[in-house]
């Protein structure tokens, strides 16, 4: 029984308490006239196409840290973004399988500390050369924006500072 989506008046809704199974608590989805954006539950409206953008560059950073676990990502993934990005399951295991196929990533079987079985993921070479070169493409746009905004924001902090002081 898959979680499925309905569109309501604009707004994407999960269908899956349609059939009586509780909506996911941390994600509600809006219809955008120009894109469909996810709202965390931190507040932050993001969009679909910023999200999927981000999510293998995100994975294969954590495994670059060292080998881990799905509900672990998921916890680093919350924890890197103060809380404003809450993944589900839903989000990260297709991605692991996608990332297990493309051979960036391998997985394995371990046991946890209660010892239950639990599988491990952990970045291949080839996973470490697409780390490396998703860290390049995203340090490209994080500069470019960060030089756009950061004069925006100065230049708008400036006429404050000066309105304030008339």
């Amino acid at each position: 029984m898959g979680m499925g989506v309905e569109e309501r008046r604009g707004r994407i809704t999960p269908t899956s308490h349609l059939r009586g199974m509780p909506a996911h608590p941390h994600i509600s989805m809006h219809c955008c006239t120009m894109h469909r954006t996810i709202r965390y539950s931190g507040g932050v409206d993001i969009s679909k196409n910023l999200v999927a953008a981000s999510a293998s560059p995100l994975v294969l950073g954590i495994l670059a840290e060292g080998d881990s676990y799905g509900y672990a990502i998921i916890q680093r993934v919350a924890e890197l973004s103060n809380q404003q990005l809450q993944w589900s399951e839903g989000l990260l295991y297709p991605l692991l399988h996608r990332l297990e196929r493309q051979t960036h990533i391998e997985s394995y079987w371990g046991t946890s500390e209660t010892g239950r079985r639990r599988k491990y993921y952990r970045l291949t070479e080839r996973g470490r050369a697409a780390a490396d070169e998703h860290r390049s493409q995203w340090s490209t746009v994080h500069d470019a924006l960060s030089d756009l905004w950061g004069r925006d924001h100065i230049t708008k902090f400036s006429y404050a500072q000066m309105g304030a002081r008339a």
